[in-house]
């Protein structure tokens, strides 16, 4: 866990502004909380934060001691084996590296050899920022499928920019300010790649470096999905995606120690199972428990089963009804996050979970991502199916949401005056037009490329990216094997029958697991997270309602439907509308108007 910040103003002497500069690394504390000292130029600042004191800039020099370049890293990367080879400097890559982590040291060092193409040659995910001397360029990068959360907003001078949204809002020079867009982007979970919610906060893209020089600013992508025929038969293609997930399990886990979160899904199964394979020892795992106020969903007794096939050190984890209702625990959720969401306790309960297992284990592997890369998520790929919007929100559509889950609330009027439906469409006709096709594809495989392209560049934010801003904060580093971007590439291009060639939602994964889980956890059906039924819990989200009804400053107030939330304070039970929805609905009200007074956010519609 750590996270990154930084301010370029190439017209100010940032010395004279040590207290701004000390606040960014302040401010930075959600992602890391331990940190080394600022990295100070005369126009540049770089902070580097996390759970250890080596959390401070990289340094390259020369041969006489003169500084050539610096940079700050947050993540976990793989560099190639021979960056630090004798032979391998000849781009300048053998100059002295020096301070900073671990991942500081192998990002600086492939800069230095590579250029702005560095990223290009690491794996893992990552956010960066190099600032070079020489050139006086600040470079921006991050992972493939941005895992790792960069965001920036540019100045007159220069720009600011963080791992955390709040840091960077919170800059003298950047405003917390919410537009039409932003509050469509905010209800529907939907923006275009690069955009933040707020107004003039900006994200570097997944896959891509922005290049900040003296002369202005270029943006570079260095990976995007490529549609490619997939010429392996059945037998085959299971075979070489199981490779290939052993080697991104191996990238992500050590040979000993290892630790997974196991839920007793397919997915974090047969990642326990692949970690238990090629380890000395059995993997630690952890399972979170929720009492008797959860909806009852039987993962349990196959965590257990996996745990006894391969003899794990486990830990169950129980949380409580009462530490959801927690008000500083519900602050540091805020927090984590860069935008509201609908979602409740099912942010609040991974956050508490991650905070435990933290205690044990400063590295976890989590199955997040199998669903958007084994069809797990899109729904039946049939002839004749044409999408008319994200997959999710078709689903939404179905239960009276035309927007998407956790709108019910919001004023409807308002709702139409921004075009929160025209913002849907606009998002849903971009991202599709990105989707890259093969010519003459076979109709069925090209709705199958829509819907998982779709799936896995606007959905993984509400789960991947969301998980690891909640456990970051938490203090626990979470690593997805799911995401490797190798793996990616192939199984977007495998055909949709062959990957449910036995009529069931992933296929391929449980042919290439059925060998490292219990033959239970392969025929079980697909449970969605639970949540919790615990009474006082709605009793609470009811009591914040009815507090918000009674603050005549509370800044979401002009926003929502306050007869709405009126009939619902009088009428709680229709919080259980469709079992979690209009909770969701609640859920989101509170939320905003909590993210706008921890950011001071003012709205321009």
């Amino acid at each position: 866990m750590s996270g990154i910040a930084g301010w370029l103003d190439r017209r100010r002497d940032l010395s004279s502004f040590s207290l701004t500069v000390e606040q960014i690394a302040s401010d930075l504390v959600v992602r890391g909380r331990k940190g080394g000292p600022v990295w100070q130029g005369r126009h540049v600042a770089l902070v580097q934060r996390g759970s250890a004191h080596d959390q401070q800039a990289a340094v390259a020099t020369d041969g006489t001691g003169d500084v050539l370049a610096v940079a700050v890293c947050d993540g976990h990367v793989l560099p190639p084996g021979d960056l630090d080879s004798p032979t391998a400097g000849t781009s300048g890559s053998d100059l002295p590296v020096s301070g900073g982590s671990r991942e500081a040291r192998a990002l600086l060092r492939a800069y230095m050899r590579w250029g702005r193409s560095a990223p290009a040659h690491l794996d893992g995910a990552f956010a960066f920022a190099v600032w070079d001397v020489r050139t006086g360029e600040l470079l921006l990068g991050r992972d493939r499928l941005g895992v790792k959360p960069l965001s920036y907003a540019l100045t007159p001078d220069g720009v600011v920019f963080a791992s955390d949204v709040a840091t960077v809002v919170r800059h003298p020079m950047v405003r917390a300010e919410l537009d039409g867009a932003g509050l469509g982007a905010v209800l529907t979970q939907l923006r275009s790649p690069g955009r933040g919610v707020l107004r003039g906060v900006r994200e570097v893209r997944a896959g891509h470096t922005l290049c900040l020089g003296p002369e202005g600013r270029t943006e570079e992508a260095y990976w995007r999905l490529e549609a490619r025929p997939h010429e392996l038969d059945l037998d085959t293609t299971v075979k070489y995606v199981r490779e290939l997930l052993e080697d991104a399990v191996a990238d992500a886990a050590p040979l000993d120690g290892a630790a997974v979160l196991l839920s007793g899904g397919l997915d974090s199964s047969v990642l326990t199972g692949l970690v238990a394979s090629r380890g000395r020892s059995a993997p630690s795992t952890f399972t979170v428990l929720f009492g008797d106020t959860s909806a009852p969903v039987p993962d349990r007794p196959y965590a257990e089963e996996v745990v006894r096939l391969w003899g794990c050190d486990h830990q169950e984890v129980a949380v409580r009804p009462e530490e959801l209702l927690d008000p500083v625990t519900l602050a540091e959720v805020l927090a984590a996050k860069d935008q509201p969401t609908p979602f409740g306790d099912k942010n609040i309960t991974p956050y508490l979970f991650s905070r435990h297992v933290a205690r044990h284990a400063p590295v976890v592997l989590s199955g997040e991502g199998a669903d958007a890369l084994f069809g797990g998520l899109g729904g039946a790929i049939d002839e004749g199916r044409v999408l008319t919007s994200f997959p999710w929100i078709e689903r939404s559509r179905r239960f009276g949401m035309p927007y998407g889950i956790g709108t019910g609330l919001f004023d409807q009027a308002l709702l139409e005056a921004v075009d929160v439906d025209g913002h849907v469409d606009r998002m849903f006709r971009e991202a599709l037009d990105e989707v890259p096709h093969l010519a003459g594809a076979d109709p069925v495989d090209r709705l199958a490329r829509q819907v998982d392209y779709l799936t896995v560049t606007r959905l993984l934010e509400q789960t991947v990216l969301h998980s690891e801003r909640l456990s970051t904060a938490a203090g626990l580093e979470v690593r997805f094997p799911f995401t490797d971007h190798r793996l990616l590439s192939v199984l977007f291009n495998v055909p949709a029958a062959m990957k449910s060639f036995d009529g069931r939602e992933k296929s391929l994964l449980r042919a290439l697991g059925r060998d490292v889980v219990p033959p239970s956890v392969l025929t079980r059906a697909k449970v969605p997270y639970p949540i919790t039924y615990d009474p006082h819990y709605k009793a609470g989200l009811v009591g914040r309602l009815r507090e918000l009804l009674d603050d005549s400053t509370a800044p979401a107030r002009p926003l929502v439907d306050l007869s709405a939330i009126r009939r619902m304070t009088e009428d709680p039970a229709l919080l259980d509308r469709g079992g979690w929805l209009g909770r969701a609905d609640a859920e989101m009200v509170l939320q905003l108007d909590d993210w706008m007074r921890r950011l001071n956010v003012r709205t321009r519609l």
